[in-house]
């Protein structure tokens, strides 16, 4: 895949009362997101206004900000204070302009963020790119928008991994973040389930029926693959630690499912639950000490804990009677999890600090396989709404709701850094 060179001057540092100003807390209320507008952009570039509605996009997803609707008013001037009144009086609180230049060949996008309240400047910055790298300029600038207001970097650069039967086969999908530039990884014509990818992007973990049994397999970046589990039962829901050294796995053997954890660099696979229950669909904690994981060890499934080396096994406090599918957020605040209500399963969310169990989806049907996006702020997930499963995303409030695939069956997503 071509990769654009771009080149980042910082012109102004990040003013910290942004971060401070703006931080975002969720409650059951859920939360205020920030309304921003997005200028017309400046300069001679033809494909200028598919790269400002890049731009909103990527702002939209951010779970930060609510980019104000175009505008009808007339806001040309001048006149700074003038030009920050005016985008005031569209309820707008911080503006974003962009200037577009070719210079040696070269794309070169100026972009500042400005408070309108004290019309004071926040950041500008420079970027430089090939031509063709319009879209890498406007999402890298996006997460530095997200990251001056944060602390923590946006995800318009991050992947989606999953599964999809658009080939007549379940194969396993890679896509960015907002659903564009779907491409196939595997191609092993046969049933494929469960990707999870390392943080370092170098290998992919799935359950595949390659063999004719559903076997844990490897692929490594450069083509090979390489069986780390096979047994008369399933082999699934790999999940990588943070540091990429260890994956941690369920499995059936001798008629019973447990946790597993695999050492990628020795090989060695060491068994972490001994329960006769069934133990599955694992997940690391941020800091890689704890897993989370489903159980049924004391009757219906349940949401349960517990350190790296099996031990110190705890119940979450979620609700319901059939708790599945427990995903870590990387800030450590919340576990998502699908819960049976009403004959379906709907998206909720626990939330750490309060002890609180917020409903996130209604009426979408079944849905089901929640991830977190590396910043934690938005939730990707399946649902059958259409009548065949598609990946969703959502604020981690449960709203604004974006369909990221429409071909096939989409399943398992899987968020990569």
């Amino acid at each position: 895949m071509k990769k654009a060179t771009l080149i980042l001057i910082l012109l102004f540092s990040i003013t910290l009362f942004a971060q401070q100003e703006f931080e975002i807390n969720l409650s059951a209320k859920g939360y205020s997101l920030i309304n921003i507008a997005v200028d017309r952009f400046g300069g001679e570039f033809e494909k200028k206004e598919n790269m400002r509605q890049i731009l909103i996009k990527d702002l939209k997803l951010s779970g930060i900000f609510s980019p104000v609707k175009d505008y009808a008013i007339d806001l040309v001037t001048n006149e700074k204070e003038d030009r920050c009144k005016k985008f005031l009086s569209i309820e707008a609180k911080i503006l974003v302009e962009v200037e577009l230049a070719i210079e040696n060949n070269m794309l070169v996008l100026n972009g500042k963020v400005t408070d309108l309240e004290s019309c004071k400047l926040i950041f500008k910055r420079q970027y430089k790119g090939e031509l063709d790298a319009g879209k890498e300029l406007i999402h890298t600038f996006a997460d530095d928008i997200v990251f001056a207001f944060t602390g923590t970097r946006g995800i318009s650069n991050t992947k989606i991994a999953f599964v999809s039967d658009r080939t007549g086969h379940r194969e396993v999908f890679i896509m960015d973040y907002n659903g564009e530039n779907v491409r196939q990884l595997t191609k092993l014509k046969s049933t494929t389930l469960f990707p999870a990818v390392s943080p370092d992007r170098k290998i992919i973990a799935f359950t595949s029926y390659r063999d004719n049994n559903p076997d844990l397999f490897l692929y490594f970046l450069g083509g090979k693959i390489k069986r780390i589990y096979h047994a008369e039962g399933i082999g699934s829901t790999p999940d990588f630690s943070p540091d990429g050294k260890l994956m941690v796995f369920s499995a059936s053997k001798n008629g019973n499912t447990d946790i597993y954890l695999y050492n990628i660099e020795n090989g060695q696979t060491e068994r972490l639950t001994k329960s006769p229950a069934i133990d599955t669909s694992p997940k690391f904690s941020p800091n890689g000490k704890a897993i989370v994981f489903t159980s049924d060890r004391y009757g219906s499934p349940q949401i349960y804990t517990m350190s790296v080396d099996g031990l110190n096994i705890s119940r979450i406090a979620t609700k319901g009677t059939y708790n599945d599918q427990p995903c870590w957020s990387p800030d450590g605040k919340y576990i998502a999890y699908s819960s049976m209500k009403n004959g379906r399963f709907e998206i909720f969310l626990y939330v750490f600090a309060t002890g609180e169990n917020i409903q996130l989806t209604h009426n979408m049907g079944s849905c089901e396989n929640p991830v977190f996006s590396p910043d934690s702020r938005r939730i990707a997930f399946q649902s059958n709404k259409s009548g065949k499963y598609q990946i969703y995303s959502m604020n981690i409030n449960g709203s604004n709701i974006v369909k990221l695939t429409k071909t096939g069956n989409n399943t398992c997503p899987y968020w990569v850094k």
